[in-house]
């Protein structure tokens, strides 16, 4: 069984899904930072029924669990990374979904539901976007460096954090945030960012554009919070990566 061939499949059937909500997501909730509608539902059924064909466990944005250990292998998948934006027309929200083994991703596959761009890896097989292949940039210091971010719907807006984490930004020539995190990331699997950092951030956002940063020559840094599906992650090219990170400590 082809599992990346299930995975991209499985994405191009949300596609095809989430292009019946264009203009009208049906907002069926709205919560403090976040939003739930009906195309997330129903991109997120289309997924299960292809990728359950694997007989492989699915862990979803939208399957409530509290089962915080993952299995040795299983699917970590977002059916609409970027609900909000859909709902308002900005043209960054994502299908994302990745085979998650040993506590690694190892098929990443990364579709942006406005245009139809595809970015994709498995293991040691490089990264493609709509059949070009994919490098992360050759920026060596931050200070000349793009930085992706955001803030999730689980981010701790506390002073004192949102201050800790300003004070990193600062480190980089430019900010850039889209409110979708596995298609900023995927911008720096693609060379377009130089680095993405968020903290607070969820899981099934960030695991399908984590194995493709891997894969296209970068490094990251994931740290998952005690008891939940909260991360804080940071993915970069191999240059500025130990120059972020130890910036990220002090």
């Amino acid at each position: 069984m082809d599992l990346y061939k299930i995975a991209l499949e499985a994405a191009d059937i949300g596609f095809e899904t989430a292009s019946n909500f264009m203009g009208d997501a049906q907002i069926i909730s709205s919560k403090e930072k976040d939003i739930k509608t009906t195309a997330d539902l129903a991109v997120n059924e289309a997924i299960l029924n292809v990728l359950n064909k694997s007989h492989i466990p699915v862990f979803s944005e939208e399957i409530v669990t509290l089962q915080y250990h993952l299995p040795t292998l299983c699917w970590i998948i977002d059916p609409l990374d970027g609900t909000y934006n859909f709902s308002r027309g900005f043209p960054y929200t994502s299908i994302s979904i990745c085979l998650w083994k040993n506590e690694k991703p190892i098929i990443g596959v990364v579709k942006n539901i406005f245009n139809g761009m595809t970015y994709s890896t498995k293991a040691k097989g490089g990264v493609f976007s709509n059949g070009r292949k994919l490098k992360v940039s050759d920026v060596d210091s931050i200070k000349n460096a793009t930085l992706a971010t955001g803030f999730s719907s689980g981010t701790n807006y506390s002073t004192e954090n949102l201050l800790n984490v300003v004070s990193f930004f600062q480190k980089f020539k430019k900010v850039r945030a889209i409110g979708s995190a596995s298609l900023m990331i995927s911008n720096v699997a693609s060379g377009i960012f130089d680095a993405y950092y968020e903290k607070d951030i969820y899981l099934w956002d960030v695991v399908a554009g984590l194995a493709l940063v891997k894969e296209a020559g970068g490094k990251y840094l994931l740290r998952r919070e005690p008891d939940s599906f909260k991360c804080e992650v940071l993915a970069t090219n191999r240059l500025i990566f130990e120059e972020a990170l130890i910036e990220l400590i002090h």
